[in-house]
């Protein structure tokens, strides 16, 4: 059934709500620094404004919002809210007049929203502080995808708060069974207080507020984006690498473990949860591993053990944080910081990549398959049981478990061939598929390309490898099935 007049009006003071989220602290920090850009950017502002209320009331007028209020287009809804924000912060890139092409500013807005971090721009020094805080900002608002769908969609009354936009597969391992409607606020509340402590750790080593402020605002989302062209490297402390480490740590843990200790004050969650054992387990594994390597043949002997560590927890994060260039290691050695990036956190994090359950998922399979061939007649549990999907819908996640990991090696490959196609050779198409795909954004190219070399067809084709790895593929193959929107 469709909805009343008041929840459509309700969700159009959540569609202005989330302008005003995006575009006002930006405008504060113009006027704060009394930048020459600031009439411009209010004058940009108030006509965007103007156009987003006409186009909303013809939509309304004409009857094209109602489709999305009915109560199963909610993977609808979700796409349209990432396309919606995504134009909105490439409108505002524009608005500075820097000359800054079209596409460029697209891929800037979804590369922080999709917290990839993929820079586009060559030299950060020359752009205002709004402008980089602005970078910030978009990363901090996409990297909890649940704000930006708990301002924007239809809310809980509609029956559309089950399609919580966090990454993976959204699981409560508490006994008490929240809510995720209800645990929503808690996840935004918890999420600012992380980035609040997050910015007083960083002031107490040093850094100025706008700094911290802006740092934090990446950090906490696992964006990537940074203040200066030298990245944490910047500010050369070993402090400041720490405690950008236990952020990242932090934000790429399951978020509904983080409520289950704070709000419900379960700790077993963080001792019992496999994916989370699953994942420090691989971060463990990898260091030793290098450490190994290094001892062995000396691969990596210019970089500090701190080094290693923030590498390879920024790359399991999908943060991005470079302290120092990947080309300066071995082809193999770079090789595998790629692959596990492609990995990722934990489900309900904020990070990017394929996530740790659905490589344990994909593991139980191939075991099980190992226990069919030895013995043909085995009764086996459910994959997704094992992993931690318990109840009656471990066969419905199972399913697309299954589903995903398929589209995703298939969208991968389309991606490398699409990339060959604009020109790029396979190597650089390979891994800005890897960077893109799994919201990394760390580019390794041994021709020295980088983003802002690749042709306007290419950005534009990473633009959609970003959004389709941060809302997840299956998201976007419902909405071009026909039969979806033939059965509403």
């Amino acid at each position: 059934m469709y909805l009343t007049e008041k929840l459509l009006s309700n969700t159009f003071t959540r569609m202005v709500a989330l302008y005003l989220c995006l575009v006002m602290p930006v405008l504060f920090v113009s006027w704060y620094d009394s930048e020459v850009h600031f009439n411009i950017l209010s004058l940009g502002f108030l006509r965007l404004f103007l156009l987003l209320c006409v186009g909303y009331f013809i939509a309304y007028l004409s009857g094209l919002c109602r489709l999305f209020t009915f109560e199963r287009y909610g993977h609808a809804v979700l796409v349209v809210a990432w396309l919606f924000a995504s134009i909105i912060g490439m409108c505002v890139f524009l608005f500075y007049g820097l000359s800054i092409p079209w596409t460029d500013a697209l891929f800037a807005s979804v590369s922080g929203l999709t917290t990839t971090g993929a820079e586009v721009f060559q030299d950060l020094s020359l752009l205002p502080r709004s402008f980089l805080f602005f970078r910030m900002w978009l990363q901090f608002i996409g990297g909890l995808g649940i704000i930006m769908m708990a301002v924007i969609a239809l809310g809980a009354s509609t029956g559309q708060s089950k399609q919580i936009d966090l990454p993976g597969p959204v699981v409560s391992y508490s006994q008490k069974k929240p809510k995720l409607s209800d645990m929503g606020p808690y996840l935004w509340f918890l999420y600012i207080v992380a980035t609040l402590v997050c910015m007083v750790c960083l002031k107490l080593l040093g850094l100025s507020w706008f700094e911290c402020i802006a740092e934090s605002l990446s950090i906490i989302s696992t964006g990537g984006y940074a203040l200066h062209n030298a990245g944490i490297a910047y500010y050369h402390s070993e402090g400041v690498q720490i405690i950008v480490l236990l952020f990242m740590l932090f934000s790429s843990f399951n978020f509904l473990l983080h409520y289950q200790f704070f709000f419900l004050r379960e700790s077993v969650g963080y001792f019992k949860n496999s994916e989370l054992r699953c994942y420090l387990s691989l971060c463990v594994v990898t260091v030793l591993a290098c450490v190994c390597a290094n001892f062995i043949s000396g691969w990596v002997v210019h970089w500090s053990f701190l080094d290693l560590v923030f590498t390879i927890v920024s790359l399991f994060s999908s943060s991005g944080f470079i302290i120092k260039p990947l080309t300066d290691l071995p082809l193999s050695f770079s090789f595998l910081l790629i692959i596990i990036g492609l990995i990722g956190g934990c489900s309900a994090s904020t990070s990017g990549g394929i996530k740790v359950i659905r490589l344990q998922f994909g593991f139980q399979e191939i075991k099980q398959a190992f226990q069919l061939l030895i013995h043909p007649r085995v009764v086996q549990s459910s994959p997704a049981i094992q992993v931690g999907l318990t109840g009656s819908s471990s066969e419905y996640q199972m399913i697309l478990l299954r589903g995903f990991l398929i589209s995703y090696v298939f969208f991968f490959a389309l991606s490398v061939l699409v990339l060959l196609g604009f020109g790029l050779d396979f190597s650089d198409a390979y891994f800005a598929v890897c960077a893109c795909l799994s919201n990394t954004g760390v580019f390794y190219s041994a021709n020295g390309l980088t983003y802002a070399s690749l042709s306007e067809a290419a950005k534009l084709w990473l633009v959609l490898t970003m959004l389709v790895g941060r809302i997840e593929i299956l998201a976007f193959c419902v909405i071009l099935s026909p039969q979806y929107w033939m059965e509403r």
